[in-house]
C-alpha cells in the first residue's frame, strides 16, 4: 500500500497532513500540544476535565447524544483523550463524509457551552474515573515509577486526571481561561488518513472551521529530572513481584540521531529475545519477559520487564545481569540477525501501512518531534543499511549509565542492587 502523505499549512499556520489511502473511510486527528505536564498544581486535571466538556453540548448540538447520533447517521463517530503531552480530538467516518466529521469536531472545540449543570455531571463522572484509576494495578505501578524516577506525583490522584480536591473545585471560568491560554494555532496539528477524495475540499473545510484559533505562543513543560534509584514498593497482598530494570537511552530524540537509535535498538531487541529464552524457556522463572520505555521526547529510559514470585527475584536479576553483560560485551548481532529483524518487521510494517489509525498517529507523533512529515521509505532504507559493526560501535555505553531497578509487590529476601553488581561482569 502506498504511503505518500503531503503537508499543507492553513492561513493561520496550522500544519495539515493529508495521507491518501485506498479505503472507504477516513480517520481525522486534531491535536493540541498541551497536557498534564503543562498544568500547575492547582490545575492538575483541568485539561482532562475540559476534554469532557468539549463534547457536552454546543448551540448546534445541545447534547452529546445529538452530536453522536448526527455522526452515526453519517456513518461516523468521534472521541477524545488527554495525555501528559497532548489533548486529541479524533474520529472516523465514511470518506465521502469526512467534512462532516471535521465540521462536528471543530464545532465542539470552538462552541462548547460549558454549562454549569453539565459541569456538575462531568464532575461526578471524572471523580468516579479517578477512583477507578487509583484501583488499577498498572496505573499504581506507573505512579510509583513516575514519583520514584522523575519526581512526578499528585497526592491521591494522577498527573492527567488530577486529584479529588481539584476536580471538586474547577469552575467554568477557570476552564475557559485555561483554554484561552493553552489552545492556539501554534500548538495544533491535524492529520487525516484514509479515503481522501478531494484534498482541496478538505483544506477549504478546515480553513473555514478552525480559523477561530488565536496565534498565541503556548509554552511546553518538557522538564524531566531523572534520579537513578533502586526501590521497592511494598504490596504484601500481591502474589508476584513486578521487576523493571531501566537504562538511560544513549542518544537524544533528534532527527540526526535516528540512525544510531535504530542501530542500538537492534541490540536491545536481540538481548530481550535472549533474556526471554533464558528466563522463560530454559529456566521457567517467569511467564513473560518484555521491554518498554518511559520518559518524554527529550529524555527516555529503556526497560526490561517481567513479573515473578518473590523467591525467584534473586535468580532472575542474576541471570539478567549475567546475560546482558555477556551479550553487550560481544558483537552478537550478526548480519543474519539484522536480516531476520528486517524481514520480521515487514508484518509490523503491514500493520502500520494498512491501518489509517496507526498512520494518522505516526504522522502526528513524528511531526510533533521533528516538524516534518514521516518518511516511511527513508526509515526502511536506514534500517536495511545498518551493519553489525555499527550496532556494536553505537551501543557502547548502553548499560554503563545510571541505571535503576524498581520492584513492586510482596517483600523478597535479597538486595537486588548487590545481586546486579555481583553478576554484571
Amino acid at each position: 500500500m502506498k504511503f505518500e502523505p503531503e503537508l499543507y499549512h492553513l492561513s493561520n499556520g496550522i500544519p495539515v497532513i493529508l495521507d491518501p489511502m485506498d479505503l472507504k473511510t477516513a480517520t481525522v486527528k486534531i491535536v493540541f500540544k498541551t497536557g498534564g505536564r503543562d498544568e500547575s498544581p492547582k490545575e492538575f486535571g483541568i485539561t482532562h476535565f475540559c476534554e469532557h466538556m468539549f463534547f457536552r453540548g454546543t448551540p448546534r448540538f445541545p447534547t452529546q447524544r445529538s452530536a453522536d447520533e448526527f455522526l452515526d447517521y453519517n456513518a461516523g463517530y468521534k472521541n477524545a483523550y488527554t495525555s501528559m503531552e497532548e489533548i486529541c480530538f479524533y474520529g472516523r467516518i465514511l470518506s465521502e463524509n469526512v467534512n462532516v466529521l471535521i465540521d462536528v469536531l471543530t464545532d465542539q472545540i470552538q462552541n462548547a457551552l460549558f454549562l454549569d449543570e453539565r459541569i456538575e455531571i462531568e464532575r461526578r463522572a471524572i471523580t468516579d474515573e479517578l477512583r477507578r484509576s487509583l484501583d488499577s494495578q498498572d496505573r499504581e505501578y506507573a505512579r510509583f515509577r513516575d514519583k520514584t524516577l522523575f519526581g512526578i506525583y499528585v497526592p491521591n490522584g494522577s498527573p492527567v486526571l488530577g486529584n479529588f480536591e481539584n476536580i471538586a473545585n474547577f469552575s467554568r471560568q477557570q476552564m475557559l481561561d485555561f483554554i484561552a491560554r493553552r489552545f492556539s494555532a501554534k500548538n495544533c496539528i491535524i492529520a487525516i488518513s484514509g479515503g481522501i477524495q478531494d484534498k482541496e475540499s478538505i483544506l477549504k473545510c478546515l480553513e473555514k472551521n478552525i480559523s477561530f484559533l488565536p496565534k498565541i505562543d503556548v509554552p511546553e513543560n518538557k522538564k524531566l529530572v531523572y534520579t537513578p534509584t533502586v526501590a521497592h514498593d511494598r504490596k504484601p497482598k500481591n502474589n508476584d513481584v513486578k521487576l523493571r530494570i531501566y537504562f538511560p537511552r544513549l542518544y537524544d530524540s533528534t532527527l540526526e540521531n535516528r540512525y544510531k537509535r535504530f542501530a542500538v535498538g537492534n541490540l536491545f531487541d536481540f538481548i530481550r529475545e535472549e533474556l526471554y529464552n533464558v528466563i522463560r524457556r530454559e529456566n521457567g522463572l517467569a511467564y513473560g519477559f518484555s521491554c518498554g520505555h518511559c520518559g518524554n521526547e527529550e529524555f527516555l529510559l529503556d526497560a526490561y520487564s517481567t513479573k515473578t514470585s518473590p523467591e525467584n527475584i534473586k535468580p532472575v536479576v542474576a541471570l539478567v545481569a549475567q546475560n546482558i553483560y555477556r551479550l553487550y560485551s560481544n558483537q552478537v548481532v550478526t548480519a543474519e540477525v539484522l536480516d531476520r529483524f528486517n524481514k520480521s518487521g515487514r508484518l509490523e510494517d503491514a500493520d502500520f501501512l494498512e491501518s489509517a489509525q496507526k498512520r494518522c498517529d505516526k504522522l502526528i507523533s513524528f511531526y510533533k518531534l521533528y516538524n516534518k512529515v514521516y518518511d516511511y521509505d527513508e526509515v526502511i532504507r536506514l534500517c536495511e543499511s545498518i551493519t553489525p559493526q555499527e550496532v556494536f560501535e553505537f551501543s557502547r555505553g548502553m548499560f554503563d549509565g545510571p541505571m535503576s531497578i524498581l520492584t513492586q509487590g510482596p517483600d523478597f529476601d535479597c538486595d537486588v542492587k548487590q545481586v546486579w553488581t555481583d553478576n554484571f561482569k
